[in-house]
């Protein structure tokens, strides 16, 4: 007897551990995810309602609950993510008020992705804000402190005579691909690409600003031949790979040469111009 009871008990909170790591698997991870373009919370409520008879009013209170939650989430998650590579979020929250008003604002005006009620009456929320697409994705609070900063000209190419080659200007170029793999790339929302030499070749104050809020200035992935990297750097993009990465690894450095032919066939093709840049890592 004793024996079938010791069974029974170890049966149980295998049953249980099995139930705890199904539902710790199956639930929705927190975090930014740069190749979908997102931020993702998760918020849990409770009704306070005494009376579980009155379920609709229950469940509205979890809701709100959970809401919250998700919100407060978010926000201190989104806090986190880097807009240049010795900025993040929270340090322009603290420089420039408009931006902390407008994350607040963007955060409280997110829809629900995922809305779920559990049998003990709890309720799970999660929240997606967009980092670039529009007025209410995260770029539209990160980009604020540089809105009004003057446009500048792409530089010119070291070697000037790459402009008029053939082999550059006739390919009809779709966008650039900077392959960084094996060099652990912190994602920024704001990189800058530079040459071995040092120059500039691609940042913000090389773009029209409502471009940037749109399209964001780069995407993140992990193949050249996954869907984030052909929709964003179309069929025929330039292939580069980086020499280095700079500024706590968050801006790709690549050769004078290769800087030299993407500065020239985007004189041609203007890809840069339309953000059509894609870091693998």
């Amino acid at each position: 007897m004793k024996l079938k009871i010791k069974f029974a008990a170890f049966v149980t909170m295998l049953l249980f551990a099995l139930a705890m790591s199904t539902v710790a698997f199956a639930a929705p991870e927190n975090g930014v995810d740069w190749e979908r373009g997102v931020v993702r919370a998760t918020g849990v409520g409770a009704g306070k309602s005494k009376d579980r008879s009155k379920i609709a009013i229950y469940r509205a209170q979890s809701k709100r609950a959970a809401t919250m939650d998700a919100q407060r989430n978010l926000a201190e998650i989104v806090q986190g993510v880097q807009v240049t590579s010795e900025s993040s979020i929270k340090d322009l929250e603290l420089q420039y008020d408009n931006v902390r008003t407008r994350v607040d604002t963007i955060i409280r005006g997110m829809s629900e992705v995922d809305v779920q009620y559990f049998d003990d009456g709890t309720c799970q929320v999660v929240l997606e804000m967009p980092l670039f697409g529009s007025s209410d994705s995260l770029s539209d609070a990160a980009f604020l402190p540089f809105k009004d900063e003057p446009k500048t000209d792409f530089p010119q190419p070291v070697n000037v005579s790459v402009v008029n080659e053939p082999t550059v200007i006739s390919q009809n170029f779709t966008g650039l691909v900077i392959d960084c793999r094996g060099m652990n790339i912190n994602c920024v929302m704001s990189p800058v690409v530079k040459n071995a030499d040092g120059t500039k070749i691609y940042g913000h104050q090389n773009l029209d600003y409502d471009k940037i809020i749109v399209n964001g200035m780069a995407a993140y992935a992990s193949d050249a031949y996954d869907q984030t990297a052909k929709q964003r750097a179309g069929s025929n993009p330039i292939v580069v790979k980086a020499v280095r990465l700079d500024d706590m690894n968050a801006n790709p450095v690549i050769s004078v040469a290769d800087a030299d032919k993407i500065l020239a066939a985007n004189a041609h093709d203007r890809f840069l111009d339309n953000c059509a840049v894609v870091f693998i890592r």
